[in-house]
């Protein structure tokens, strides 16, 4: 039984992790919005928000993957039980 609340509370905790993560980043597209309005041409827009996506890539990507093993573990440690009996051991 311990086993399953030590894994249920740090599927909680990554995906707390991984959501405060979320929410505490800017939102690129208002920046993208900026970047574009700046822009003398097209080609000046997109370069600049190719660049602004860039430098996000890694954060928001390590912030989903907390979120995903968060109820990945969180789903696991509910449905998971301590011991199976078998056949076997009810004889």
């Amino acid at each position: 039984m311990k086993k399953k609340w030590i894994v249920v509370l740090t599927g909680i905790l990554f995906f707390g992790i991984g959501y405060l993560m979320l929410t505490i980043s800017p939102d690129p597209m208002e920046e993208n919005l900026e970047l574009a309005r700046q822009a003398a041409n097209p080609q000046e827009a997109a370069a600049a928000i190719s660049a602004n996506n860039k430098k996000d890539v890694f954060s928001s990507t390590a912030a989903y993957f907390l979120v995903g093993l968060g109820f990945a573990m969180t789903g696991y440690g509910i449905f998971m039980s301590e011991k199976k009996e078998t056949s076997e051991d009810k004889m």
